[in-house]
């Protein structure tokens, strides 16, 4: 049976046939492009008459003027740092230890199928909502404080882990765990001789991904929600008050953490790979 060459209209051979799926993504990608178009130049109504070209020339002028932003001033943005670290570094801890106990649960190779079926329908849900709602949700129920935002966080940091890591355990060769299930290891045997060691790699990756994404949530909470104390919050502060040094300080502090947490995350990571 002879295939035939479907040629370009200039008669060259065609290198890809496109079929029904890539007509309906194209026209999807098309619409959501004219949608967008559409909101940009019909639906929003910008103010240009409120633009204040010297406040533009400020904000140019001292955003990188460190040298006037006052001693007591860097130590409140340092301290707002650290508090901010502090939330999204503890809501990662937290996620990761309830994210490994329902992960195992959740991956079909170490667990029954309604339960993982449960687990994941459960995360699913979870992860749908975005993490600013959870944090608004309990900030509303429960008053502004570290304590709720870092529960608003855990949730999506808890459906995420969860889902990460249960396809991490997943991905572990079936050959290793029947053979330990051959020499009569129990469930807890295979999780600790099989299961973890093999997934360590990913799961170290995982964690350092969502560390990064916590931190930023945790940064942008502080004007989003109104938790006191974060970085976010002194920012917001300054800029509120035309102390656009401080302002660019502060945003500079941003940079340098997620510059150093990311140089800091890869050596780690790549160490454990050597190991």
């Amino acid at each position: 049976m002879i295939e035939t060459i479907k040629r370009t209209i200039i008669g060259r051979p065609r290198l890809r046939v496109y079929n029904a799926t890539d007509r309906v993504i194209g026209l999807l990608v098309t619409l959501f492009l004219l949608a967008t178009v559409y909101a940009l130049f019909f639906r929003l109504e910008y103010k240009w008459d409120q633009f204040s070209f010297e406040v533009a020339s400020r904000i140019a002028t001292n955003f990188f003027r460190f040298d006037l932003v006052p001693n007591d001033k860097k130590l409140e943005m340092f301290m707002s740092l650290l508090n901010t670290l502090s939330l999204g570094f503890v809501t990662t801890i937290l996620g990761v230890v309830f994210g490994l106990v329902f992960g195992l649960l959740a991956a079909r190779n170490l667990s029954s199928g309604w339960l993982t079926d449960v687990i994941r329908g459960i995360s699913s849900f979870v992860r749908a909502v975005p993490t600013i709602i959870w944090v608004l949700i309990f900030v509303a129920g429960y008053g502004l404080s570290a304590t709720t935002a870092v529960v608003g966080m855990f949730f999506h940091t808890f459906a995420f882990f969860t889902k990460a890591f249960a396809e991490s355990f997943e991905e572990v060769d079936g050959g290793t765990i029947e053979a330990l299930k051959a020499t009569g290891s129990n469930w807890l045997q295979i999780v600790f001789g099989a299961i973890l060691p093999s997934s360590m790699t990913k799961m170290i990756s995982w964690v350092a991904i969502r560390n990064e994404i916590n931190f930023g949530v945790a940064v942008v909470i502080g004007p989003a929600a109104g938790v006191p104390g974060t970085i976010g919050s002194a920012i917001n502060n300054a800029a509120r008050g035309g102390d656009y040094a401080t302002q660019g300080f502060g945003v500079f502090m941003i940079f340098l953490t997620a510059w150093l947490m990311e140089i800091t995350i890869n050596n780690f990571r790549q160490r454990s790979i050597l190991d």
